[in-house]
């Protein structure tokens, strides 16, 4: 084997990952559909495969990173691959959701390799520097073989445990929360440019209090965990009227009130349910009642 690590896409993440193993130290090698993205790792000192079977052969790990586990799989998918992956590592690090996790630690296993299935909590440009994480699950074995790697590219790794399900499953509950909140601040700034306010300013207020809000979700968290709604910091009643006044501002001031609509709905559904008085987080029970 010619190679440490070979990494399969070659995107902005996955050109990334490549660039700060190179830097680290590491021999590795790099496939991506487009050869052109590959010019630029191979200054850098990476062995360009011709295949990705000779990719995968290359290495003892193998990295995937690609928009979707659909994709890994279409690449992945042929014989001559099936071949190569026995007795090797595969990192699967593109985006899916838990089942699909399950599925591909299978598939490998089927073939011979080991799996860990994992999720990037991080921006292209971060990777290698502290402010980027990792979230891993899958057999521990596997996970032990794969962390000294992880954390060159992710200094902030966290192994959720043998259920490979596990880390996807966490990406898409960070993935819920920051789209409620980008939402929320994207119609925080609506409000200020209908009222004639600064945005930038808005949006730097958010970050100041950013501790603030991180302990309101800590204890969301703990209150859920612990099935205890009934001691309110502000109740269910109190944030319901609080959230049907953007409703209503979103009406007079003749801006996009789907998102304020949304969030009343909800609201009002707990409310209706007889969970008014509850600590706030008691809309838990609302969504677990969903179909």
């Amino acid at each position: 084997m010619h190679s440490e690590v070979t990494v399969i896409g070659l995107g902005a993440m996955g050109s990334a990952l490549a660039r700060t193993l190179l830097q680290a130290g590491l021999r590795v090698t790099v496939w991506n559909r487009t050869r052109i993205k590959a010019e630029g790792l191979a200054v850098a000192g990476a062995r360009v495969a011709g295949s990705v079977a000779s990719a995968i052969a290359d290495s003892p790990v193998c990295l995937v990173c690609v928009d979707n586990y659909t994709v890994a799989n279409s690449i992945l998918d042929g014989d001559d691959v099936a071949a190569a992956l026995g007795g090797k590592l595969l990192l699967q690090l593109s985006t899916g959701g838990p089942q699909e996790a399950r599925e591909s630690e299978q598939w490998a296993h089927a073939r011979g390799a080991g799996y860990v299935d994992g999720a990037i909590l991080a921006f292209p440009p971060q990777m290698g520097s502290h402010e980027a994480s990792i979230i891993a699950s899958g057999a521990a074995a596997a996970f032990d073989q794969a962390a000294p790697l992880l954390k060159l590219l992710a200094p902030n790794l966290s192994y959720l445990g043998a259920r490979v399900g596990a880390a996807s499953a966490q990406d898409c509950a960070v993935a819920a929360y920051f789209a409620g909140a980008l939402l929320g601040a994207l119609h925080g700034a609506r409000i200020c440019e209908a009222e004639g306010l600064r945005v930038d300013e808005f949006c730097s207020m958010l970050s100041d209090i950013s501790p603030l809000l991180g302990g309101d979700i800590r204890h969301l968290g703990a209150v859920i965990q612990a099935e205890n709604y009934y001691e309110p910091q502000a109740s269910l009643k109190t944030w319901t009227a609080a959230i049907t006044r953007l409703e209503r501002h979103a009406r007079q001031s003749n801006i996009h009130s789907g998102f304020p609509e949304f969030a009343s709905s909800m609201f009002r559904q707990g409310v209706d349910a007889g969970l008014g008085a509850e600590e706030v987080a008691a809309l838990i029970k609302v969504l677990r009642a969903a179909p």
